[in-house]
C-alpha cells in the first residue's frame, strides 16, 4: 500500500483500547496507511496485523523519569535527625552478649584467686574493672533505649508530616511545573521519539493527552529536516475536569491539562468524544476552529441472541428485574449510589459488570457497602466480555445505569455505554450531568435522576419498570440507531483526514520488489536472484527512504538493513513499510547466539547450510542455484 503515512500513537498496550483500535482500522479501510504504536506490557517488542491491513506494533521502554521522582521521594521521607545504627533487640543482645562474657569471666577469676593463680590485688583490680564495664553497659543499654524511643517519636511525627504534606499537595493546583509533577510524560518521549523519526510519517494521530507533546515535538524534529508532518491530537477526555480518586489526585489532572495546554496549539487538527467537549476546547485554548467530534460509540451489529447472556450468566428468572452497570469501577462512577438505592427497591437485582476486573478494591468497597445496607444476594459482580460481545451481553437487562458524579468532565461526558445499552434495546436511567440529560431528553429513551440521590435512582428506575415499552421503542428506531453508531462515527473521522491530506484516489498496487543485503558473502545471493527480474542484491546500508517501493527484504547473517547494531531495531520500520523480511543464517550449528535470535525474531529464517536446519529452529533450507530462486520467488508470492 503506497500514500501518506498515518501513525498513531497510544500511551497502552493498545489491546483493549476500542477507540484506537476502531479509529485505526476505519481510516485503513478507507485505504490510509495506518500504523499503531503503543507501549508493550510485557516489556517486549511485539508486531501484529489487525484489520484493514494497520500494523500495531507496541514498543518496550522503561519509565525512568517517573521511577527516579519515586526513589526521590522515597529518600525525602526516610531521612531523620536520630539516626540510630542499631535496632533496639540488636542493641539488646549485644549488651546481653557480653554481660555474659563479664560473668565468665568473674568465674574465672574466684577459681584462680582460690588456686592461687591470683594474687589479691590483681584480683581486686579485675573485680573493679569488671564492675565499671557492667556499668557502661547498663548505661549503654538504657542510653540506647532512650534514643530509640526518641528516634520512633521522630519518626511517627515524621510520618503524620508527610502524610499531612502529601494530602495538601494533591490539592494544590498551582504553581506547577508538570515535568516534575508528571515526569512520565517525557518517559513517553524516550520510548516513542527514535521510531517516530525513522518511520517518517506524513500525519502523527495523537491519542488522549499523555503523548500530545511526543506527537508535537516529532513533527518539529521533522521540520528541521525539511519534512511536513501533520499532527492530530485525539482529546479523549476533557482534561482539566477529569474526576479524581486515588491515586489520580487534583495536582495530576492539573499536570496533564498543563501538559495539554501546553501543545495543543501547535497541532493541525483536534478530535474529542462530544460536541460539549469540542466547545470547550475551542473557547479555552482560543482554536483556530471547533474541534471535530466522533462519538466513542458501538458498531451498529445484529444482536446475537445465541450468545452468553447477563441473565444466565448470573442465572437470574426472567420475571426478575434487573438492572445494570457496566464499566470502570472507581468511586467518580457513582456505582455506590445505585447500591444504597436497592433497599427502596425491594424485587430489584443489580449486576455490576467490572472494567477491568472484579478481583479489586473498588470492587471490594461495593461488597462491604452491599452487605452494609443489606443487599448482598441482590447485587452480582461479572467480568467484563469482549468488547464486540457487549451489547449482545447486556440485551436480557431491563435497565441500563449510569450514576456518574459530578466532574466538569463528566458533565460535557457522552460515555460509551449509553451506546451500549441502547443498541441493547434497554432503557437508559442517568444522572443529571447536562450533556447526557440534553442527549436522553431529546431522545426519550430513558430517565434523569439527581446524582449521588439513591431516593431519585430509585423513583426512576421504578418509572421505568412499569412501562419500559416506550423507551425501548424510541432506543429501536433506524435513525438513531445509524446516527449513533461508528459507522456514521468513522464517517466524520474519514472526512477530517480527507481535509487533511485529500481524498484516496484509490490503493495503489506497488510491484514485488525484493532487496537481499547488505551482503558480505561469496557471490551466494547474486545466483539465488540472477532469474529474478523482481529481485536485486546491494552491498551498502539503506536509509529509511530507501524502503520506499522494497516489498521483500532479506537480510544476511542476522546484520541490519538500515545499519542498526541490533536487527530488532529495524522490525517496526520494516513493519511500518508493509515489507516482508527474512533472514539468510550462514553461521554454524553449534552457535547458541544464532537459535535465540532464531527462536525471537518474527520473520522467515532461510539457512544456507542444509546441516542448519537441525539447530536453527523453524527455518528453511535456501540452496544455492535454481531450486533457491524458486523458494525466494515463492517467499517474494505469498
Amino acid at each position: 500500500m503506497a500514500g501518506p503515512h498515518v501513525v498513531m500513537i497510544v500511551a497502552n498496550d493498545i489491546a483493549n483500547d476500542t477507540r484506537v483500535l476502531k479509529e485505526a482500522v476505519a481510516l485503513g479501510q478507507a485505504g490510509r496507511r495506518v500504523t499503531l504504536l503503543g507501549v508493550s506490557a510485557s516489556g517486549e517488542l511485539k508486531i501484529d496485523t489487525i484489520d484493514a491491513g494497520v500494523v500495531m506494533i507496541r514498543l518496550p521502554g522503561k519509565f525512568l523519569l517517573r521511577d527516579d521522582r519515586n526513589r526521590r521521594r522515597r529518600v525525602r521521607r526516610a531521612r531523620r535527625l536520630l539516626m540510630v545504627s542499631k535496632p533496639a533487640p540488636v542493641r539488646k543482645a549485644l549488651v546481653t552478649a557480653r554481660l555474659a562474657d563479664l560473668k565468665a569471666e568473674s568465674g574465672r577469676a574466684v577459681a584462680q584467686r582460690k588456686a592461687g593463680a591470683v594474687g589479691p590485688l590483681a584480683f581486686k583490680a579485675g573485680t573493679v574493672r569488671r564492675a565499671l564495664q557492667r556499668r557502661q553497659l547498663s548505661f549503654s543499654g538504657k542510653g540506647a533505649g532512650l534514643l530509640n524511643r526518641a528516634a520512633q517519636f521522630e519518626a511517627r511525627k515524621a510520618t503524620r508530616f508527610w502524610q499531612r504534606w502529601d494530602l495538601w499537595m494533591t490539592q494544590q493546583k498551582r504553581p506547577i511545573n508538570w515535568r516534575k509533577v508528571i515526569p512520565e510524560a517525557d518517559d513517553y518521549e524516550t520510548i516513542f521519539a527514535a521510531v517516530l523519526d525513522r518511520l517518517m510519517p506524513d500525519v502523527l494521530h495523537a491519542h488522549d493527552m499523555h503523548v500530545i507533546g511526543v506527537a508535537s515535538r516529532a513533527a518539529g524534529r521533522a521540520a528541521l529536516r525539511g519534512r511536513t508532518v501533520k499532527v492530530v491530537y485525539d482529546a479523549h477526555e476533557y482534561v482539566p475536569g477529569l474526576s479524581t480518586y486515588p491515586p489520580r489526585t487534583p495536582r495530576l489532572v492539573a499536570a496533564w491539562a498543563q501538559h495539554e495546554r501546553d501543545y495543543i496549539r501547535t497541532v493541525d487538527r483536534v478530535v474529542t468524544v462530544s460536541p460539549a467537549i469540542a466547545r470547550t476546547l475551542h473557547t479555552r485554548y482560543k482554536l483556530d476552529r471547533e474541534p471535530s467530534v466522533v462519538i466513542n460509540s458501538p458498531q451498529l451489529v445484529e444482536l446475537d441472541h445465541d450468545a452468553p447472556d447477563i441473565r444466565s450468566a448470573i442465572g437470574l428468572d426472567a420475571d426478575v428485574p434487573l438492572i445494570v452497570y457496566s464499566g470502570g469501577i472507581t468511586r467518580a462512577r457513582g456505582v455506590e449510589t445505585a447500591i444504597s438505592s436497592l433497599p427502596q427497591l425491594p424485587d430489584v437485582h443489580l449486576a455490576v459488570v467490572c472494567v477491568p476486573t472484579t478481583e479489586m478494591k473498588p470492587v471490594d468497597e461495593l461488597r462491604a457497602l452491599a452487605a452494609k445496607v443489606g443487599v448482598v444476594d441482590r447485587v452480582h459482580y461479572l467480568n467484563p466480555v469482549a468488547p464486540n460481545d457487549v451489547t449482545s451481553f447486556l440485551r436480557t437487562a431491563d435497565i441500563g445505569l449510569i450514576p456518574i458524579l459530578r466532574y466538569p468532565s463528566h458533565e460535557m461526558a457522552l460515555p460509551n455505554k449509553v451506546f451500549e445499552y441502547t443498541f441493547a434495546g434497554l432503557p437508559v436511567v442517568t444522572s443529571n450531568m447536562p450533556t447526557l440529560e440534553e442527549f436522553v431528553g431529546k431522545t426519550g429513551i430513558g430517565e434523569v435522576f439527581e446524582a449521588e440521590n439513591p431516593t431519585d435512582l430509585a423513583g426512576k428506575v421504578s418509572k421505568v419498570l412499569a412501562d419500559p415499552k416506550p423507551y425501548r421503542e424510541r432506543a429501536a428506531s433506524p435513525q438513531l440507531r445509524h446516527e449513533m453508531s461508528w459507522e456514521a462515527q468513522a464517517d466524520n473521522l474519514r472526512a477530517l483526514y480527507d481535509e487533511l491530506l485529500g481524498p484516496v484516489d484509490g490503493v495503489e498496487t506497488v510491484k514485488p520488489r525484493l532487496v537481499i543485503g547488505p551482503v558480505d558473502s561469496d557471490g551466494v545471493p547474486s545466483a539465488w536472484v540472477r532469474e529474478i527480474d523482481e529481485a536485486e542484491v546491494v552491498g551498502r546500508r539503506l536509509t529509511p527512504a530507501d524502503l520506499d517501493g522494497i516489498t521483500h527484504v532479506v537480510m544476511e547473517d542476522w546484520k541490519s538493513v538500515l545499519g542498526s547494531s541490533d536487527i530488532t531495531t529495524d522490525l517496526p520500520l520494516l513493519a511500518a513499510a508493509r515489507i516482508k523480511h527474512g533472514v539468510v543464517v550462514y553461521g554454524r550449528p553449534d552457535r547458541p547466539a544464532t537459535r535465540e535470535r532464531a527462536k525471537a525474531y518474527n520473520g522467515t529464517v532461510f539457512v544456507a547450510d542444509e546441516a542448519l536446519l537441525e539447530s536453527v529452529p523453524d527455518s528453511q533450507w535456501l540452496p544455492a542455484g535454481e531450486q533457491g530462486t524458486e523458494i525466494l520467488r515463492k517467499f517474494i508470492a505469498d
